[in-house]
């Protein structure tokens, strides 16, 4: 059984467990310091550990660490001319 207690932070019981605080995707996205669309993309992929969705709303443990970047980056416009003249 899952109870909600209304705040701004959810705190939510799961099965039994002791209190835990959960943040929405928008809050992890802040502290994390990227898209909260990436935070739901890491989530849907099951990527972030602890993650619940609930709806359309996507409930994170706070205490969740970032999951590791596994996207290739392009490269910068300086590096390739670096490359080319270098």
């Amino acid at each position: 059984m899952v109870e909600f207690i209304p705040n701004l932070e959810y705190n939510i019981t799961v099965l039994g467990e002791k209190n835990m605080e959960y943040l929405t995707s928008n809050e992890i996205a802040q502290k994390w310091n990227i898209s909260s669309r990436r935070v739901r993309i890491l989530c849907g992929e099951g990527r972030v550990e602890g993650a619940i969705q609930k709806g359309i709303l996507w409930l994170i443990p706070s205490n969740t660490q970032k999951p590791q970047e596994l996207r290739r980056g392009r490269k910068k416009q300086g590096d390739i001319k670096n490359v080319l003249l270098g």
